[in-house]
């Protein structure tokens, strides 16, 4: 039976408040961000980190089907992207920061239910970055941005990125892959060629602190505080999934599983594999619950 990759909105829009700037003082926007579910009705609350480019409407086809298991969702835009493009972006330690907010906001909503923080490509590398520091019940890393795909990524462009990032940093550069390498369904390319909020070309700073976040995980991330499920897809020209099975295979945590989809492309929530993606997570997240949660 052939998965739909529904991508008609269905989640609640909402903003997260943020404090005032620590520095100046002056107050900060809010992060949007979308939630699926009820809190009063969830077994379970996930935080869903998205990747370069993306934004938290990518993750609709996921989130609909977290919620009629009844977990619930949130995805938050991080800044630079989605409905937060034009907010100012300095270093991926907001990206970070951010997302603490958004766990913790979950985790008001939640209360003492279990948390699961899920990150996409890019967000993987939040995700894991960010664990030691929020310690979630689980962590699940979709297709993670380790490290780009040697033949996407090449040496040139990320010689130019960095270069560019030193002289013009505000200079914008097309990403190296299109809508082609992320989804093989045709209607989700067309879906996600038509996307206002799809961002295909970035700053060169923001391009170069994401090779400094990688660099940084790569190299210092050691260990896990939570358990901890790796997806991988087998047709993957974006990220580089031999240096994704090195870090997994190096990283300390208290259990870790893993599961390639080999017939899958890069983004799992907008691939056919998705339902059983979803049916593999609900179920390790009943495994790995640290309270008895009922189905």
């Amino acid at each position: 039976m052939t998965t739909e990759i529904n991508l008609t909105p269905t989640a609640s829009l909402t903003e997260i408040a943020r404090s005032d700037d620590p520095v100046s003082g002056a107050a900060r926007a809010p992060i949007t961000a979308r939630t699926w579910g009820t809190t009063s009705e969830c077994r379970a609350g996930v935080l869903m980190v998205h990747g370069l480019g993306g934004h938290s409407g990518w993750f609709e086809a996921m989130g609909r089907r977290m919620k009629v298991r009844r977990i619930f969702a949130l995805a938050h835009d991080h800044a630079g992207f989605g409905k937060r493009r034009k907010e100012t972006f300095l270093s991926f330690n907001q990206w970070l920061d951010d997302t603490q907010i958004a766990y913790d906001f979950v985790r008001e909503k939640v209360g003492d239910k279990p948390i699961y923080v899920m990150g996409n490509s890019m967000g993987a590398l939040v995700a894991l970055k960010l664990a030691s520091r929020i310690k979630p019940d689980g962590m699940v890393l979709f297709s993670p941005g380790f490290d780009g795909h040697p033949q996407t990524f090449d040496w040139l462009y990320r010689i130019r990125a960095v270069w560019t990032a030193m002289v013009a940093p505000e200079t914008e550069l097309a990403l190296p892959y299109t809508s082609e390498l992320i989804s093989r369904e045709s209607n989700v390319r067309k879906w996600l060629d038509s996307d206002v909020e799809h961002r295909t070309k970035l700053p060169a700073k923001m391009l170069f602190e994401l090779l400094m976040l990688s660099q940084d995980v790569q190299n210092r991330v050691k260990s896990a505080p939570c358990p901890v499920l790796m997806l991988t897809a087998g047709h993957e020209k974006i990220v580089n999934n031999k240096v994704n099975e090195a870090v997994f295979e190096r990283l300390h945590a208290p259990s870790k599983q893993k599961h390639l989809y080999p017939e899958a492309w890069h983004d799992l929530m907008f691939d056919p594999v998705l339902d059983d993606v979803i049916e593999r997570v609900s179920g390790w997240i009943t495994e790995t619950s640290p309270q008895r949660i009922v189905v």
